[in-house]
C-alpha cells in the first residue's frame, strides 16, 4: 500500500497539522505502509519544517500569489498531476488552501480515491473567520471537493456533525488524535523549569502551550489571569509558543492593563528538551481556544499527569467524563473558578493527572489510531477493487 500524504505546511509554527502528520505517518511507516508526504514551503523557513523519522517528504517553494491563496505553488503542483498515479489512495490534509485543491482535482484526473482530514477547519469560528471568502469559495470548490472524498476524516464527534452541516456525504468517519507516551517519559523535575526561569521559584505555574494567535483565546486567560493575580502573590503564568502576527504585543498590552504583566513569562517556542521541561515543571495547563479538535496540548498535559482546564470549544468531552480536568464555557468568570479551584486544592490536581494518564493511554496512543486508519485505507482499497 502506497498513500500520499498533502499537507499545506510542515513548519513547526503551523500548529497542531504538522505534529498529527508528523507522528502519524511515522507511525504509519512502522506499520509497513509506504508513506511519501508533499508539502509546500516558505523559502527562509527550511530549518522549521519538521521531517518525520523514516518517512520520504518532498517539499517545494512557494510562490508569490500564496498571499492571495495560502501555501500556493507551481512546482508543488507539477509534481502532483505528474506522480499522482503511482499512489493507492491520496490523504489530503486540512481544507480552504491551494494544496488540498490541487491533489483533490489531480487524484479525480486520475482515478485515484482520497482522503480528506478537516483539523478543525468547519468549527464555527474557523468558518467565522474571513467568512466572506470561505463563503464564496466554499460554494465554488469546497463543497464539491468534500462531497467527492472517498472518506472525510474527522477527529471528534461534533466534527462529524458540523461536517454533515456543511457538505453531503455518507462517507465520514471519526478517529480522534494522538500521541506518543515514550516521548514523555522520564520528564525533567520541577527544577529544571527553575534553572531556566529563577522567578518561578515558590510560585503555581500556569503553562498556556501554542501559537500566540487570536483562535487560541489568550484574551480569556489574561483576564482571568490578572484577576487572579491580583488576589494571590504565588501564581506565574508562563506562554510558550511563537508570535503569530504580532498578536503578542496586544496580549502584552493586556497583562499590562490587568497588572500581571510581570508575573508573565513569554518563552517563545519550546520544542524537544525545553518542552519537556515547561510540562514537567508546571502545575497546570490550560488551554482556553475558541476553537479546537480534541486538543495535542491537552493529550500532552494529560499524559505528563497535568491536570487540564479547556474551554467546550476544544471538543474534548472525555477530560470531564474521565475527571481529568475541568471544561468550561469561554468566560472569564467560569476560568477564574475554575483556576481557584485547582490552585486551591493539590489532592484534586494529582487526581486529575493521574485520571488525564490513564485517559490518553487508554484511548490515543499513535500505536492504536494508526491501525484504525489502516483499516479505514483497506476498505477504501476494497472498495475501489469491487467497482
Amino acid at each position: 500500500m502506497k498513500i500520499l500524504h498533502v499537507v499545506a505546511n510542515l513548519s513547526l509554527e503551523w500548529g497542531g497539522p504538522t505534529k498529527v502528520v508528523a507522528e502519524l505517518t511515522e507511525k504509519l511507516v512502522e506499520k509497513g505502509i509506504e508513506i511519501i508526504i508533499f508539502s509546500p514551503f516558505k523559502r527562509g523557513e527550511e530549518l522549521k519544517i519538521v521531517k518525520p523519522k523514516g518517512v520520504e517528504l518532498q517539499l517545494f517553494p512557494q510562490n508569490f500569489i500564496d498571499k492571495l491563496w495560502t501555501s500556493y505553488s507551481w512546482d508543488f503542483a507539477r509534481a502532483i498531476k505528474q506522480n499522482v498515479h503511482k499512489f493507492d489512495i491520496i490523504h489530503i490534509h486540512e481544507i480552504w488552501h491551494y494544496p488540498n485543491y490541487v491533489a483533490s482535482w489531480a487524484a479525480k484526473r486520475a482515478g485515484k480515491p482520497y482522503v480528506i482530514t478537516i483539523h478543525g477547519a468547519l468549527d464555527p469560528w474557523c468558518l467565522g473567520y474571513k467568512s466572506f471568502k470561505k463563503k464564496i469559495y466554499a460554494s465554488l470548490i469546497q463543497k464539491r471537493i468534500l462531497k467527492e472524498a472517498s472518506i472525510i476524516h474527522a477527529i471528534t464527534d461534533e466534527e462529524v456533525k458540523q461536517i454533515k452541516n456543511f457538505v453531503t456525504n455518507n462517507n465520514i468517519t471519526m478517529i480522534p488524535n494522538g500521541i506518543n507516551p515514550e516521548d514523555f517519559e522520564n520528564l525533567p523535575s520541577r527544577k529544571e523549569l527553575e534553572k531556566l526561569y529563577p522567578e518561578l521559584i515558590g510560585k503555581k505555574v500556569l503553562l498556556f502551550l501554542g501559537r500566540i494567535h487570536p483562535v487560541k483565546g489568550l484574551d480569556l486567560l489574561t483576564k482571568a489571569f490578572g484577576i487572579v493575580a491580583r488576589e494571590r502573590d504565588d501564581v506565574c503564568l508562563l506562554i510558550a509558543g511563537p508570535d503569530s502576527d504580532g498578536y503578542r504585543i496586544q496580549i502584552e498590552k493586556l497583562l499590562e492593563s490587568e497588572g500581571a504583566l510581570n508575573k508573565t513569562i513569554f518563552t517563545g517556542m519550546l520544542n524537544g528538551q525545553k518542552k519537556l521541561i515547561a510540562l514537567g515543571g508546571a502545575d497546570i495547563c490550560v488551554v482556553p481556544s475558541y476553537s479546537e479538535v480534541r486538543s495535542i496540548v491537552a493529550l500532552e498535559a494529560m499524559i505528563c499527569k497535568l491536570p487540564v482546564i479547556i474551554t467546550k470549544q476544544c471538543n474534548f468531552q472525555e477530560v470531564a467524563e474521565n475527571r481529568a480536568g475541568i471544561i468550561i464555557e469561554s468566560d472569564t468568570k467560569q476560568l477564574v473558578g475554575a483556576l481557584n479551584k485547582l490552585l486551591d486544592n493539590p489532592k484534586l490536581c494529582k487526581e486529575m493527572g493521574e485520571n488525564g494518564r490513564r485517559l490518553v493511554l487508554e484511548n490515543f496512543t499513535w500505536d492504536k489510531i494508526a491501525n484504525k486508519m489502516i483499516e479505514i485505507y483497506e476498505d477504501i482499497l476494497n472498495r475501489k477493487g469491487g467497482m
